[in-house]
């Protein structure tokens, strides 16, 4: 005698398994059968452009627009990069020349003051 009881048939459906939906696949528009639907399936194969579909032409020219599109928008973001580098690099210059000046300033400030003397700046914003 075996020790598993009745219900254990690994065959046998579970509660869960009978009570899961079965699987259905949607025909298309028209078809009422699959027989029917693989017809109809092939005949817009046949004939794409009459049944909505794109043809091979079509693909493959948009294949290319968009490829060429691709290319297009590597090379715009390649450029925006090396412009972004460059203006970071030339505030990097700007910034290390406002500092420079900042101490010319103050070296000739403090000059000045051992001269007995004063001196006076301009800057842009002055003029």
């Amino acid at each position: 005698m075996s020790s598993e009881p009745a219900d254990s048939n690994p065959e046998s459906p579970t509660d869960d398994e009978s009570n899961s939906p079965r699987l259905t696949i949607a025909l298309p528009d028209g078809s009422t059968s699959v027989s029917d639907a693989i017809v109809t399936n092939r005949e817009m194969l046949r004939e794409p452009q009459e049944h909505g579909l794109a043809t091979q032409e079509e693909i493959t020219h948009l294949s290319e627009a968009i490829e060429g599109l691709s290319e297009k928008a590597q090379t715009a973001t390649t450029q925006s990069e090396q412009t972004q580098a460059s203006v970071d690099e030339l505030q990097a210059v700007v910034e290390r020349q406002r500092r420079q000046i900042e101490e010319l300033q103050s070296m000739v400030s403090s000059l000045a003051d051992i001269l007995g003397t004063e001196a006076e700046w301009e800057t842009f914003d002055d003029a």
